[in-house]
């Protein structure tokens, strides 16, 4: 594609998880030409670092403790096991279908403490934050919540700002949008000058997204268009962004692939410490080791799956080495499903 009198390639990166796996159901990754399309880190159970995955693990073995957790998080591999494994080695590990599963299954077993793990950005933090305004009105002294949550912003901030980061647009998600509003995003389009376009789910709301991408690198131009009114509005929701900040504060927090980031993750205030289970169980922390997975170069956009050796040969569904083959939203999990054996 001719930019600025070059020839070049256009590079756009689907910052969201469930844009990752429309962009490879719907084969869009080869449709654009001119355009590489690339994977960011959207996934939330991909960006958690394995050393909190190991704590969890670690609290599991506790006969007192009944860890819930959602599917995804389930057969992620830590240090020394899964979670998976560990229900094998009779820990009380409880897969939910609703963050308020995990006050039920409290109410209905009074002696047991229940942990609820949770991972996730704005769109579900908030619900989280629900669960436990519930369990301080109600007086729910055996419940905790093991928070993983995460802010997108500060990430895509130090990845924006990175020397080595060549990115001429993002597809921005829009169920982080409808949270937090898109005005919260602009300043990626301000400060670094790369063009956004939030953007739906269905293939048609992702086609009209890169379209205009494209059409703004053609130009030169750092837009801003918001291309999913329909759900996100420039202020957000502002009962969800109400009880976020009511019930969390923001802290220093690690990323796989992307070390410590400021300000990046999501602790209960003092005034609910009580429901804190890091605070509660006084877990330790655990250091991160290296490994051969790249889940963290994947979604920093440096290689896609392909560029890592394990994939598809020692890295499988059935085997996962990584979050990114594991999650239903996960990079690898897209790529080999559909796509891994595309030129």
């Amino acid at each position: 594609m001719i930019i600025n009198g070059k020839n070049k390639k256009i590079k756009i990166m689907e910052v969201c998880g469930t844009h990752t796996m429309a962009v490879a159901k719907y084969g869009l990754r080869n449709y654009f030409a001119g355009v590489e399309l690339i994977s960011g880190p959207g996934c939330p159970v991909c960006v958690t670092p394995s050393s909190r995955l190991e704590q969890c693990i670690r609290l599991s073995k506790n006969k007192n403790i009944i860890i819930t957790v959602f599917g995804d998080m389930l057969r992620v591999p830590a240090f020394t096991s899964s979670l998976e494994k560990e229900i094998s080695n009779s820990a009380d590990i409880r897969v939910i279908y609703s963050v308020y599963d995990p006050l039920k299954i409290a109410l209905e077993n009074p002696e047991k403490e229940i942990v609820f793990t949770g991972a996730g950005f704005e769109t579900t933090a908030p619900l989280a934050a629900e669960v436990v305004a519930e369990a301080y009105k109600k007086k729910i002294k055996n419940f905790s919540l093991l928070s993983m949550f995460k802010s997108v912003f500060p990430a895509l901030d130090i990845l924006a700002g990175s020397e080595d980061f060549q990115i001429d647009g993002f597809i921005l998600p829009g169920n982080v949008a409808s949270i937090t509003g898109s005005e919260d995003f602009k300043f990626l389009s301000k400060r670094y000058q790369i063009t956004c376009a939030v953007a739906g789910f269905s293939k048609d709301d992702i086609v009209r997204s890169v379209n205009f991408l494209i059409g703004s690198a053609k130009e030169n131009n750092a837009d801003f268009e918001n291309f999913y009114t329909a759900a996100v509005s420039e202020s957000g929701n502002l009962k969800a962004k109400k009880i976020l900040s009511d019930i969390f504060d923001l802290k220093d927090d690690v990323w796989r692939g992307f070390g410590k980031i400021k300000k990046s993750g999501y602790r209960l205030k003092e005034k609910y410490a009580a429901f804190d289970a890091d605070k509660k169980f006084k877990i330790k922390p655990v250091k991160e080791k290296k490994d051969l997975c790249r889940c963290g170069d994947i979604m920093k956009g440096k290689i896609d799956p392909r560029g890592c050796a394990l994939f598809a040969k020692k890295c499988t569904p059935l085997n996962p080495y990584g979050p990114c083959m594991v999650s239903s939203e996960g990079v690898c999990s897209a790529y080999y499903k559909y796509e891994k054996s595309e030129d």
